[in-house]
């Protein structure tokens, strides 16, 4: 199980709700809840918000919800050097997660610092 699944379990107990409940206030299917949960299935960006919403979670509720998708979805696809930190994980995922989304000057200006530091 990774950090997002036990952090959407342990909230939808909270709420008594069960995965059916979930399922259907997101619109995805029982299983791929739960798989989900238990970390099997990766995550899929567009699912963080709906569950964000459909929780009612907001502030630091959700913001740590967002984290842990971030950092959970990284383990997935992020390979990072020996010694990186968890801040470091954690901020590489979350720009992987939401790089599409970024305006074109900001991804320019990510380009230039990373030239920079790969020369370095």
């Amino acid at each position: 199980m990774n950090q997002f699944g036990n952090m959407l379990r342990r909230e939808r107990k909270e709420q008594n709700l069960t995965l059916g409940d979930l399922a259907k206030k997101v619109g995805i299917s029982v299983p791929y809840l739960s798989q989900i949960e238990t970390g099997t299935k990766p995550l899929q960006d567009k699912l963080v918000e709906r569950f964000v919403t459909e929780l009612g979670l907001i502030g630091d509720d959700a913001n740590a919800l967002r984290r842990a998708a971030a950092v959970s979805m990284g383990e997935y696809s992020i390979r990072m050097e020996e010694g990186a930190s968890n801040d470091d994980r954690i901020l590489a995922s979350m720009l992987a997660a939401g790089f599409a989304r970024l305006p074109r000057d900001k991804k320019d200006q990510l380009r230039e610092i990373m030239k920079d530091t790969n020369r370095g």
